[in-house]
């Protein structure tokens, strides 16, 4: 026996919505999850950030940092000279 089509257009919909709700959740759940605590400082020093968002410190020297930009440079220029 076959349901009514009215029974049929109202699982569907139901299925619809319920998707869409979860669909929207994740999204919360997700940005949540990256959110920045800008409110309390102490907590951002927690995560290495000072009251402006900056890192805290250098995280790499400036000579090795120039260094591996360099290198990297010369590897760009080797691939685009080689055939």
């Amino acid at each position: 026996m076959r349901h009514s089509i009215y029974i049929q257009l109202a699982t569907l919909l139901v299925k619809a919505d319920l998707k869409r709700e979860e669909r929207i959740w994740l999204r919360k759940v997700r940005r949540a999850q990256y959110e920045i605590p800008w409110h309390s400082e102490h907590l951002l020093r927690d995560i290495g950030l000072d009251a402006t968002g900056r890192p805290l410190g250098e995280s790499v020297a400036t000579p090795a940092k120039a260094e591996r930009r360099v290198t990297l440079m010369r590897r760009i220029l080797q691939a685009r000279l080689s055939p």
